[in-house]
């Protein structure tokens, strides 16, 4: 009962053909002249058959009307719904501009009670973020002194995330260069909201920095969100001064800290929050067509109508 008040109609406006069955019913019903010959008497005329009865007509309306009514709702289009079927034509592209230079590799960060690197805790959260993001085409651009494309945009998310595990630390830190780096590979013609997510933990040593060059990804309208990691936080008054807050901001994103391994995932599943709306009336509707139910009964009921009144219930001449 559930799923059949589930039911919708694509042309419901052809329904009204329902209304017109009634009158035609009646016209069905209504009496008319039935061509006679005046006989003096039927006495000895017994042997000629019965006259047919006219409560045949009931029958020979419901053969007809009943398809009909039958073939109306097929062309309703009736169908169910069946779930939410993600569009891979939408969602958001989303660059990731990771540090990997040589000072990732220091063990003061923490994951499930062990130490760990600053890579390998990059590396985890970086992982769920991804994989919570179906929709969206992801790209990954890993940076040292200068930038490398580990995965070009793309929706397989895993074979993303196995190009990042293989990339190998570098010496310098470019950052300047990794923002801009990011912002080209994400593509121009696209009517996609584009979004840029950097995550270092140094200062810039090498070519230009953020805020000179985020000019770029104004024009392209690109938001940039810069995330500092470390095990020293920045105090407020620096973080307010900051190069990476003040590009972030530029763009319309936001510049976020994290001295550990929760913070960071907090910070991604901030992101994720912030860019879900993008996603909202991005989903299509998985349908099951009902219509040839109705079609192919009505069809089998006007069908068996035809053999009942032309071939089995032939009228005497």
């Amino acid at each position: 009962m559930k799923d059949l008040m589930a039911i919708e109609f694509l042309y419901p406006w052809v329904l009204l053909g329902l209304l017109a069955l009634p009158v035609l019913a009646w016209m069905h019903r209504r009496p008319r002249s039935v061509p006679s010959l005046a006989v003096p008497s039927l006495l000895g005329r017994a042997h000629l058959g019965a006259i047919p009865a006219r409560q045949h007509s009931k029958a020979q309306a419901l053969w007809s009307l009943l398809p009909l009514a039958l073939l109306l709702v097929g062309l309703a289009r009736p169908r169910m719904p069946r779930g939410d079927l993600p569009d891979p034509s939408k969602g958001i592209d989303i660059m990731l501009a990771l540090d990997f230079s040589r000072s990732m590799a220091e063990t003061d960060f923490r994951l499930e009670r062990k130490r760990v690197s600053r890579r390998a805790a990059l590396e985890y959260v970086t992982e769920r973020f991804i994989l919570g993001r179906p929709n969206d085409r992801i790209g990954i651009v890993c940076f040292a002194r200068n930038p490398f494309l580990v995965s070009p945009l793309t929706l397989d998310h895993r074979w993303a995330i196995e190009s990042m595990r293989q990339t190998d630390l570098a010496t310098g830190t470019g950052i300047g260069w990794a923002v801009m780096a990011a912002g080209n590979f994400l593509r121009k013609d696209s009517d996609r909201s584009k979004v840029v997510i950097l995550v270092t933990d140094g200062d810039n040593s090498s070519g230009p920095r953020a805020s000179e060059i985020i000019g770029q990804l104004v024009r392209d309208k690109v938001k940039l969100y810069s995330v500092l990691i470390g095990p020293e936080m920045v105090t407020p008054s620096v973080a307010a001064n900051h190069d990476l807050n003040r590009a972030a901001r530029i763009t319309g994103g936001q510049f976020f800290q994290a001295n550990d391994t929760r913070a960071l995932q907090g910070i991604y599943n901030l992101i994720d929050q912030l860019e879900k709306r993008e996603l909202i009336q991005k989903r299509f509707v998985l349908w099951q067509e009902l219509f040839l139910w109705p079609v192919a009964a009505g069809s089998a009921l006007w069908l068996g109508g035809w053999i009942w009144t032309r071939l089995l219930r032939r009228p005497l001449p």
